[in-house]
């Protein structure tokens, strides 16, 4: 329990860190986009990842991954003196975590003006 519980500390102090960005600032970011040209998207953002045509429609997709590694946390040791023995044993502690990381944003784009857009992962905004 521990653990994770070092994990959500560590978790909400990266999110502190990274700034007052929340979902609804990053679709407003997305939003701005709607109705604008296809090369305005492509001058600001640079070429897309990967796009897609289907008649009378392009998609556009911007994809990013990484990862993240969580430091372990120490174990606590109690030590035992039984006789002329020493004894310790180890409680808790964590070994270190990496998360992956990734996000995918896909503009759709009719007639050379993006129409809509969506986005999925855990590190978009």
């Amino acid at each position: 329990m521990k653990k994770y519980l070092n994990v959500a500390v560590i978790a909400v102090a990266l999110l502190v860190l990274a700034g007052c960005m929340t979902a609804s600032k990053y679709e407003e970011i997305l939003n701005s986009w709607v109705g604008q040209s296809e090369q305005s998207l492509i001058a600001s953002w640079g070429p897309p990842t990967s796009h897609y045509d289907a008649g009378n429609a392009k998609y556009l997709t911007y994809s990013n991954q990484g990862s993240m590694t969580l430091p372990g946390t120490q174990p606590t040791y109690q030590s035992t003196v039984i006789g002329n023995q020493i004894y310790t044993t180890s409680y808790g502690g964590s070994a270190p975590t990496t998360i992956a990381l990734s996000c995918q944003q896909t503009f759709t784009v009719v007639r050379g003006y993006i129409t809509s857009w969506r986005y999925q992962g855990n590190n978009c905004y």
